[in-house]
């Protein structure tokens, strides 16, 4: 009878032991869990901030023509080409494709979001042969008005037609701070509404927040060249760059669109493979704009030369500082894998402001 009892007791407190064994194994699943989903989180929200690009693509978007767009955008060429021709503009069809890209990716009943340029509110178009057909007339009302000036063609179709206005008021040329003006302008007229508020950043920064005062790079970034407020960067400028390399480049990830964590993402340069040993080489002379850490950039050199700059991320360590004036072929530093990267390699961009207006390094060298 002792042992017995001696038994259930043994088995009770054994049995006790395994539940709260099992209730700590399960809190720290938990917690482990939870961890898991915050560092994605952050992951993402980084990418949202910084617009650095991720290290291993899943998917593209479609590049013929020159342009990184989707498929879905893509789909609407023989239309936009078509009704571009009616007005004398069908070597505008890629411009177009990208201003479509910018504004909703090619999705919806309006792609090209001609509702409120048509009718003054959203939701009157109802199609997207009705949304092309009026958007690309007011496309081709706006570039006759603007003179055929691409950059102010595409602001005006954000902020509207008041703003070709204001630029023939103000010397009669598109510039940026043109645009931050103007967007201050009618903030100012239109915050009490409380219907306009800041999408960026930058638009934070200068009280801009009427529009988007970053369209035109928004959109310029869909095409390889891009204009730029001083003229149009050519194969010919970019001709004569040095190899940022002492060995042969090989391509490990290009620039362009893919999916990651489920949600699409631009690449914004192209990848080159090398090892800690490789030293990191300017393509051409200028002046060092910025020599440090750069979150998933990680350690970062960019260099600006006439009217663009150069960007070299990853680098193990830096060679140079920042307003050091350099020469083509200058040791910037070596290959890395610092930031976020996936392994040792070079991130290389080119682009015609810090932290914007991309474009693809790859026809450059040859790719």
């Amino acid at each position: 009878m002792w042992a017995a009892t001696k038994r259930t007791a043994r088995f009770a407190v054994t049995a006790k032991w395994q539940l709260a064994t099992l209730k700590w194994r399960l809190i720290l699943l938990g917690i482990a869990a939870l961890v898991l989903y915050l560092v994605i989180l952050v992951v993402g929200i980084l990418d949202t901030l910084t617009g650095v690009q991720n290290e291993q693509p899943t998917d593209t978007f479609n590049t013929a023509g020159g342009l990184q767009v989707s498929d879905q955008v893509l789909q609407y060429r023989g239309l936009v080409e078509s009704e571009l021709s009616k007005y004398g503009l069908a070597e505008q069809t890629n411009l177009v494709l990208a201003l479509m890209m910018q504004e909703s990716g090619g999705r919806g009943n309006d792609p090209m979001q001609a509702s409120e340029s048509k009718c003054g509110r959203i939701g009157c178009i109802t199609s997207p042969e009705e949304s092309i057909v009026y958007g690309v007339e007011h496309f081709a009302a706006v570039f006759e008005r603007a003179n055929r000036d691409v950059q102010l063609t595409l602001q005006s179709y954000n902020f509207g037609g008041g703003f070709i206005d204001y630029v023939q008021q103000n010397g009669g040329r598109y510039s940026k701070e043109l645009a931050i003006s103007f967007s201050q302008m009618m903030y100012q007229r239109v915050k009490h509404t409380g219907i306009y508020r800041c999408h960026r950043p930058s638009a934070v920064q200068y009280g801009a927040c009427y529009g988007d005062i970053e369209y035109v790079d928004s959109v310029l970034k869909y095409l390889a060249p891009i204009a730029v407020a001083d003229g149009v960067i050519t194969k010919e400028l970019l001709s004569g760059l040095r190899s940022p390399l002492a060995i042969p480049l090989n391509v490990t990830s290009r620039f362009g669109w893919r999916v990651v964590f489920g949600q699409w993402d631009n690449h914004t340069g192209i990848d080159f493979s090398c090892t800690p040993s490789d030293t990191i080489h300017a393509v051409k002379s200028g002046t060092v704009i910025y020599s440090g850490n750069r979150g998933p950039y990680g350690n970062l050199v960019q260099v600006r030369h006439d009217n663009y700059i150069t960007a070299y991320a990853h680098l193990s360590r830096l060679g140079v500082q920042t307003g050091q004036q350099i020469d083509a072929g200058q040791a910037l530093g070596y290959c890395g894998t610092t930031g976020r990267s996936s392994g040792n390699h070079l991130h290389f961009e080119i682009k015609t402001s810090e932290w914007s207006g991309h474009i693809d390094p790859a026809p450059v060298f040859g790719f």
